[in-house]
């Protein structure tokens, strides 16, 4: 047996800086899509990789603003220098003050690789604005010559960014000048409008437009390199198609012009195919310049959803329901093996006919004739692969167009595919191939809800595959939520639903999404959202949507921006009576009960690395007493295994080991039990007593005498405050007893009749 060779190192090189790019490139939505490839650049406490950088300057379309050179003609600058120009000095701030998907995100991020390939700056981080409407200037970095990137969140209905933000820009210069570090802001016209005033002189600058035709270069060559790009953008249809286009628009343009490419060179390349019209025309192509033409033919229809051809095929004369609705299941189950889109049309074709389609037998066509007559390839390996580009998407768009009264009980099938076990001796019967369908049936309602603005597909979906939690596909449902919150293309919308969501009372589903996804990457990525959406779903009065809140708020912790407002509203919880018991107590607790493994034992909530610094957050006292009354208020239960248990050894033991926090540890206690006058009170500092009793000695703690020190002491303050409180009681009474008998002259008669002292 031979021995397998060694890749050639250019290979290897070329392989990978292809994998990058596919990485990087594989998004049909916005131009912007490039600053969220990696996963460490959806943290904001990483850097920006070098390989991330290296992509933006290979896509990077320059751009240009339009001038008057004389009276009849008109020139373009190219206005990348003079943004870079902007940037070079020490403390630099540049606004891009520009519509999403018009490259605002690749220019800014290829003007930062410009400053680290000039040595001026030696990483690119993002910032997080946080969950505040100000973003101060002591929250940028203490690092020397770092560039940073802020992209500001949008203005919603419950949040927009105080406008006090473009005066603010001066004090954010002077903190990054002795740093030598840049910032560029990321805004939209609307919003700078209302918060740049007081801004800087010239720190948002008109940079115009990037050239369509110019965009769509850089990225096929980046991506094909193979690809005739010059015939291409050359032709006539190919420029009115490009001419006056977004950015994001030219991109899914490009993505037409690559499937059309494909889809023709497999074509030719496989003589077994002769079915298409489109075969036919590409083999009697005299040259490639015909070629090329039929192909661009083919992206126009395809921008136009390919109706006309779908309408014909659809109305030809024969054709069957069971046909129709294989092409709808062939067009959302894309790449899954053909004999389980064959059972999946029947079982289609049962819910919006009413009546079963016997697929067993040989009544009913077979697969053969099936794929032949949606006009599909079929693989060995039994997938299939349709003959012009967009046609899959189009074919939902006609079905979805057409057939508006079949919408919902399309729907449930959508979300029911996945769950219903597969047809006996369908290819399909394995966990795995159950997964990899829901990740089709799941990527197609992202796409679907997004595309229409419309959230059914993914309500039924979080619904019925929450209801059938036990066939392990709720944690992907929640997963494919998180990934379309933080990916640029689909963000903006799924940002809206997740709002939406979090209000639902009836469907613990939606809102028990919504508090997951909140502890994923969108928590840590858009974390001022991902807490406004949890202040919703924190009056759901469901016990899972309760219990999910302690992941998300411990994720939404780590930020420390997000800490004030996040304490805020824990103690909201823990004062309002519909929840307190329930999610107040649970979110105090998730901070009270837990200590970073890297804080010898100090509590979360008391855990602040700034503590020294008077801009560190320190949660007030009054806080800390509301939530402790809550937690003491627990109800009975095995002795350490309670919340409030766990909470009062943990705050305990750091009293023992940190004495700085001792007087505020103990202080919050005592003030939590104090209420006096109350059988409230009463219960609330047995409650204490009897914890103190058990962090002291208990079945598996054996007895400490510095921890019996500590009770005593404790006990001491508790048993102070009581006394105070008797005092106060007696005091009140003497002063009753005083107006019932007001006569100073001590002779027995009173203002109110023949009362006595």
């Amino acid at each position: 047996m031979s021995q397998r060779q060694a890749p050639d190192p250019a290979t290897v090189e070329a392989f990978h800086h292809a994998a990058l790019l596919q990485r990087a490139l594989v998004n049909n939505g916005e131009m912007i899509a490039v600053k969220n490839v990696f996963e460490q650049t959806l943290d904001t406490h990483a850097p920006i990789s070098a390989g991330y950088l290296d992509v933006v300057r290979e896509v990077y379309a320059e751009l240009y603003t339009k001038q008057d050179a004389d009276y009849h003609t008109v020139r373009e600058r190219s206005t990348f220098d003079d943004a870079y120009s902007l940037l070079r000095p020490a403390g630099s701030v540049l606004v891009l003050n520009r519509l999403p998907g018009t490259s605002r995100n690749v220019t800014a991020y290829a003007l930062m690789a410009r400053l680290m390939e000039d040595g001026l700056v030696k990483e690119v981080w993002p910032l997080s604005f946080g969950s505040a409407s100000i973003f101060p200037a002591k929250r940028l970095p203490r690092e020397h010559h770092r560039g940073y990137v802020l992209e500001l969140p949008p203005d919603e209905d419950d949040f927009e960014i105080h406008d006090s933000f473009g005066a603010n820009l001066k004090v954010v210069q002077d903190h990054l000048n002795p740093r030598h570090s840049r910032l560029i802001v990321i805004t939209t016209p609307d919003q700078w409008r209302r918060i740049g005033r007081g801004a800087p002189d010239g720190v948002a600058p008109d940079l115009g437009a990037a050239r369509p035709a110019d965009v769509a270069e850089r990225w096929l060559r980046a991506e094909d390199p193979s690809f005739p790009v010059t015939a291409w953008l050359s032709h006539p249809q190919m420029k009115a198609l490009l001419e006056g286009q977004s950015p994001t628009e030219v991109l899914r343009i490009v993505e037409l012009m690559r499937e059309a490419r494909r889809t023709a060179l497999r074509t030719i390349a496989d003589a077994s195919v002769g079915l298409d019209a489109l075969q036919r025309r590409t083999e009697a192509a005299a040259d490639a310049d015909d070629a090329i033409a039929v192909q661009v033919a083919d992206v126009a229809a395809a921008r136009d959803n390919w109706e006309d051809d779908l309408h014909e095929w659809h109305e030809k004369p024969g054709r069957t329901s069971f046909q129709r609705n294989f092409l709808v299941t062939a067009a959302v189950l894309r790449g899954a093996p053909v004999g389980h889109i064959y059972a999946k049309a029947a079982d289609l074709s049962k819910l919006l006919e009413g009546r079963d389609v016997e697929v067993t037998g040989q009544e009913a066509p077979g697969v053969i004739a099936m794929t032949r007559a949606i006009r599909a390839d079929r693989t060995k390996e039994g997938v299939l692969s349709f003959h012009r580009p967009h046609w899959d998407d189009a074919a939902l768009e006609y079905f979805w167009t057409d057939r508006p009264l079949a919408r919902v009980r399309f729907l449930q099938w959508l979300a029911q595919a996945p769950l219903d076990e597969p047809k006996v001796a369908m290819e399909s019967v394995g966990l795995d191939d159950r997964r990899a369908l829901a990740e089709r049936v799941g990527d197609f309602a992202v796409r679907w809800a997004v595309r229409h603005r419309r959230q059914e597909p993914l309500q039924e979906i979080a619904k019925a595959w929450h209801k059938q939690s036990t066939k392990g596909l709720w944690p992907l449902a929640t997963n494919l939520l998180d990934d379309a919150a933080v990916h640029p293309a689909s963000a903006p919308y799924i940002h809206t639903m997740l709002r939406s969501w979090a209000s639902r009372k009836i469907e613990v589903a939606l809102p028990l999404a919504v508090v997951s996804v909140c502890a994923g990457k969108f928590g840590r990525t858009h974390t001022g959202k991902a807490l406004r959406c949890l202040r919703r779903a924190a009056e759901s009065e469901h016990a899972e949507v309760a219990d999910a809140l302690l992941a998300a708020v411990r994720t939404l912790w780590a930020d420390v921006s997000v800490r004030p407002l996040l304490f805020e509203d824990i103690v909201d919880w823990c004062g309002n009576d519909k929840i307190k018991d329930t999610v107040g107590r649970q979110t105090f607790a998730a901070l009270a009960t837990t200590a970073d493994p890297d804080s010898d034992g100090i509590p979360l909530i008391l855990d602040n690395p700034n503590s020294g610094e008077e801009e560190g957050f320190h949660p007030s006292s009054e806080g800390l007493v509301k939530g402790w009354r809550t937690l003491l208020s627990e109800g009975p239960g095995p002795t350490g295994a309670r919340q409030v248990d766990k909470a009062v050894f943990l705050w305990l033991d750091a009293a023992l080991r940190h004495r700085p926090l001792k007087d505020l540890i103990l202080d919050s206690l005592r003030k939590a039990v104090d209420v006096r006058g109350t059988e409230e009170g009463r219960v609330l500092r047995e409650a204490l007593r009897a914890c103190a009793h058990g962090w002291v000695q208990g079945e598996d703690r054996p007895f400490s005498e510095e921890r019996e020190a500590v009770r005593q002491e404790l006990g001491a303050l508790l048993d102070k405050d009581l006394y105070a409180a008797v005092q106060e009681q007696e005091q009140e009474q003497e002063q009753e007893q005083e107006q019932e008998d007001p006569d100073p002259s001590g002779d027995g008669v009173s203002n109110k009749g023949t009362d006595t002292a």
